[in-house]
């Protein structure tokens, strides 16, 4: 092995004269790699039996003439991407140094100064600073309050049912595209960063101790409310394909020897998520394409070395059976433990409106106990108690309709009685009224029948009132009392009887009817009776 002095003299041979370093010496980037480099050698010094060490420090020595080169030559994004890799390393070293002074506490994170903080912040982007350290665990090792990433975030369906109804104590950060869905959970008091889930890094420092990941992607692409384009043929077959590319990257392609025994998986194949993702620029409609991100993500996040134990993902229940074989296949190859999938109607969990979606979820260890099923039907509220109309009124959805000529009947649009739950709710939902008087039922009511409490803030960004905004949201969320049922199961609570103090705090129309297990649980007490997840693990 070369002494460190022998490997700085080996990367020097490399420059090609101090006359074409002294150009670019100022430039930020060449500055960034003579920085990392000066403190990797540092390093080294401190650990001169570290060959791993001492290869990190040739290699940054190295970076310094490369970066300069690549200036002289007008290669800006070169220089770039190397100063990015230079101030990464210098993070790590940092955070290293940091750890090896024991647990970082809130105060020791508080006490640091602004330029560690400053390049601690740049290595967890997006995400929190705090995260870059493990959660504080229980006697038993386990996270007190575990970190998990909920991307397709949207106004809060999922939160509202961990927070709210569930009642769990859990650190947790969206992402979602919609500036209008970011301000209202904002508001709402959800962390949420507003971004496209492709645009960030699966790989991120900051997810390294992530242990849960929850999923939304787009159903448009699926649902018989939308156009459908995911179902075509040739967009299942492309999604599917992709899926598969996903697991290679992630270094999770399973081998097996002559004999047909496991062997192991194979390297990484060297493609970048950016790569990955080209692939489904084809698709006549890129949302079909995002449920590729259900895999990329929690795969990405082990290739790293994360601590991902859980997934759970929400799609429409029309999603084709091969994209989500294709997944529970991925899954199962990277040695998860328990695949399994359900489709729930948020009317058995007490909810005022239908709303058929399907729910998979996914362990690294063995299945979780609690059953996502309640053990007997919740009481069902109607549209007309939901929304304060007496009984025998009927809904329109869609105005006046014109007569198809050729069928002699209404074009397009339907009525319902407003004495059963409604049917899914859409964003059109703003133009729905009680079909004799003109009635409207307003936002309140839409995130009502959805499951959201009334005094949910819901905003919208840009001009006008957003009324459709406002409604798109609310249809696009799930229902926070399914998502307490689902997330339940996945943390081994029991969510039950919270989630019926909940639906009946909700609609107050049901509470002469029967509960279980207690009419007279308030939704408060339901969750202080909950036991901590930890005590049913």
């Amino acid at each position: 092995m070369l002494s460190l002095a022998e490997l700085e003299e080996c990367a020097e041979t490399e420059v090609q004269g101090e006359e074409t370093l002294a150009v670019p010496a100022a430039h930020a980037a060449v500055v960034e790699c003579q920085a990392a480099a000066d403190l990797l050698t540092a390093f080294a010094q401190e650990n001169p039996g570290d060959e791993v060490a001492q290869n990190w420090a040739f290699e940054a020595v190295e970076r310094v003439s490369a970066c300069a080169l690549a200036v002289v030559d007008g290669y800006e994004y070169v220089a770039a991407e190397y100063a990015r890799a230079a101030k990464g390393e210098r993070a790590a070293v940092v955070l290293g140094r940091l750890d090896d002074a024991g647990p970082m506490t809130p105060q020791r994170l508080a006490a640091l100064d602004a330029e560690t903080l400053e390049l601690l912040r740049w290595y967890a982007h997006p995400w929190p600073v705090r995260w870059l350290w493990p959660p504080e665990r229980d006697t038993f090792g386990r996270p007190i309050r575990p970190y998990v990433i909920n991307l397709f975030h949207g106004p809060g369906g999922w939160s509202v049912g961990i927070r709210d109804v569930l009642g769990a104590d859990v650190d947790m950060v969206g992402v979602d595209l919609d500036p209008g869905a970011v301000a209202t959970a904002t508001a709402a008091g959800f962390q949420v960063i507003c971004a496209s889930v492709t645009d960030l890094d699966p790989e991120s420092p900051g997810l390294r101790h992530v242990s849960g990941a929850i999923l939304s992607p787009p159903c448009q692409p699926f649902s018989p409310a939308g156009l459908r384009r995911g179902r075509y043929a040739a967009a299942i077959d492309l999604v599917v394909r992709v899926i598969r590319y996903a697991g290679a990257a992630a270094g999770f392609l399973a081998l097996v020897d002559d004999d047909g025994a496991d062997a192991g998986f194979a390297p990484r194949s060297g493609d970048s998520w950016e790569e990955v993702r080209e692939h489904l620029a084809e698709l006549e409609d890129p949302r079909a394409g995002l449920m590729a991100e259900v895999v990329i993500y929690p795969l990405a996040m082990l290739s790293r070395g994360g601590s991902i134990e859980w997934v759970a993902v929400e799609q429409s229940s029309a999603l084709p059976k091969e994209i989500e074989d294709a997944l529970f296949a991925e899954f199962r190859q990277a040695g998860w433990c328990t695949v399994e999938a359900v489709t729930l109607d948020a009317v058995d969990y007490g909810a005022a409106s239908h709303r058929k979606r399907r729910f998979m979820t996914a362990f690294r260890a063995s299945a979780p106990f609690v059953d996502v099923r309640p053990s007997a039907p919740f009481p069902q509220t109607t549209f007309a108690e939901c929304v304060g109309w007496p009984e025998g009124r009927v809904v329109n959805t869609r105005g006046q309709r014109g007569i198809n000529p050729a069928t002699g009947r209404p074009k397009g649009g339907n009525e319902f009685s407003a004495d059963n739950p409604s049917p899914c709710v859409t964003a059109t939902a703003y133009g729905w009224k009680e079909a004799k008087t003109g009635e409207r039922i307003g936002q309140v009511n839409i995130a009502r029948l959805v499951g959201f409490p009334g005094d949910f803030p819901w905003q919208h960004v840009g001009r006008g009132e957003g009324i459709r905004n406002k409604a798109q949201q609310a249809a696009d969320a799930v229902c926070p009392m399914v998502a307490a049922a689902v997330i339940g199961r996945v943390l081994n609570m029991w969510w039950e009887a919270g989630t019926r103090a909940f639906a009946e705090e909700l609609y107050p129309r049901t509470a002469t009817e029967a509960l279980s297990p207690d009419p007279r649980l308030s939704r408060r007490s339901a969750q202080e009776a909950l036991p901590h997840p930890q005590m049913l693990a």
